[in-house]
């Protein structure tokens, strides 16, 4: 019978070590060190975008004979500035929240699935990107994908090691805890990332600007509409990155609140 197993036990066995090579690779040191050249892209960044943003207004302005976009982008830089300065500030009360608010699940068996699931797709989105970037001849498509992949991998940092977001594996953890515990990773996660995605998605916003403005100052006619409408995009994306930490804090205390209640309600009808 034991000759039968050897099989079994060896790809059990490999599977382990390649879940135990994720915990090493996807860690604590991986994120510091990525955040770490993201600050210093971000610092440069956002002063830069402020300014291009009032240039753009004062094009925009010229260009239209219109007063509103100078005044918009005014107001826009001071946006920007706020939102640098306030998202630093949540920061540090997303990372209190999560030390705040524990979770525990009775078993790591979901966690090393949804581990598992993500290097699974993030290998399948780079060999999507390859072959349907190949089959239209579009870099963009196979840089999307290879970007959607990255994100994917990164997102297996707090699965594999949830004690990064306060997560522990109890074996008397009951099912309501079970539940809530599985429910709250992908917010959890969410404030765990506060500053990575805050900076990623300002970084895009500024870089986006830098190439509406362009647009803006090169396009003539119809096409400059086009070019501002690209523009607005661009710094929806800027506010969004620098507002994140903000929205990630407010969506955790609510579903944290709701998930209180529930706790409260079965334990009451347990006792």
């Amino acid at each position: 019978m034991n000759k039968f197993t050897v099989i079994t036990d060896f790809t059990r066995a490999t599977f382990a070590r390649i879940y135990a090579k994720c915990q090493a690779t996807f860690s604590e040191k991986l994120i510091a060190a990525i955040e770490k050249y993201l600050n210093v892209t971000n610092s440069l960044l956002v002063p830069l975008s402020a300014l291009i943003i009032l240039i753009a207004g004062i094009v925009v302005s010229i260009k239209l004979s219109v007063a509103t976009p100078f005044f918009g982008g005014v107001a826009a830089v001071f946006l920007v500035f706020f939102g640098d300065y306030i998202s630093e500030k949540f920061h540090g009360a997303c990372r209190a929240a999560l030390e705040a608010n524990p979770t525990s699940i009775s078993s790591p068996a979901y966690l090393e699935l949804a581990g598992f699931l993500n290097v699974f797709l993030g290998i399948a989105l780079v060999c999507g990107g390859v072959y349907f970037g190949i089959q239209s001849s579009s870099f963009l498509i196979f840089l999307g994908c290879v970007t959607g992949a990255l994100l994917v991998l990164l997102s297996n940092v707090p699965i594999v090691n949830p004690h990064l977001i306060n997560m522990s594996i109890a074996e008397k953890s009951g099912i309501a805890s079970d539940l809530i515990g599985l429910f709250s990773i992908n917010v959890k996660s969410g404030l765990y990332f506060s500053t990575l995605f805050s900076r990623l998605l300002t970084i895009t916003g500024a870089v986006l600007i830098l190439v509406a403005i362009y647009k803006i100052m090169t396009a003539k006619g119809y096409v400059m509409f086009a070019a501002i409408s690209d523009g607005g995009i661009a710094v929806a994306v800027l506010f969004a990155g620098l507002f994140y930490p903000v929205i990630a804090y407010f969506v955790f205390m609510i579903v944290f609140f709701i998930a209180d209640i529930l706790l409260a309600i079965l334990s009451l009808k347990k006792n």
